[in-house]
């Protein structure tokens, strides 16, 4: 039972401060954002924040918890490479939508499907070592989107994007 309570109690954690994180920049970019001629990230358009990078974290999460309970031993560093990744295609969408004044940042929700399947489908040349079971895998996948919602709105009542 300490394990599982370890992983949730993980997952519970890291989804808070990621909804907090996530609260922060969308936040500075209401703020402080790029604008130009007639659109703008500023006041309602940092809603790109969250409806962008909210899916890169629950997809890099969910993934690094299809890699753990397959048994990589890189699952963290595998989940962290993750994020770092969908932050650099969302920057790169975003770059996209300046230039060809087209908004493609729904495919970054496509991410919380393709990437943790892409994760099930992957082979490994490590030393797979399974970490617990099944069921407290998805009870951290089911914490983890639960506490990043929690997170950011939490966040907001102290640090509201808008203000």
């Amino acid at each position: 039972m300490n394990k599982v309570a370890a992983l949730v109690g993980g997952a519970l954690v890291i989804g808070l401060l990621a909804g907090g994180l996530l609260d922060v920049v969308t936040f500075l970019v209401a703020r402080y954002g790029p604008e130009s001629g007639h659109w703008s990230f500023r006041g309602n358009g940092a809603l790109a924040v969250p409806f962008g990078l909210g899916p890169v974290m629950l997809a890099a999460a969910w993934a690094a918890l299809v890699w753990r309970y397959r048994g990589f031993q890189t699952w963290l560093r595998r989940g962290l490479w993750t994020v770092a990744g969908g932050i650099a295609i969302f920057i790169l969408l975003v770059i996209f939508v300046f230039v060809a004044n087209t908004d493609l940042t729904l495919l970054l929700i496509a991410t919380i499907v393709i990437v943790p399947v892409f994760a099930g489908f992957q082979r490994s040349r490590e030393a797979l070592v399974r970490r617990g079971g099944l069921a407290e895998h998805i009870g951290a996948g089911v914490a983890f989107p639960l506490a990043l919602a929690l997170g950011f709105y939490a966040s907001e009542l102290v640090l509201p994007p808008g203000s």
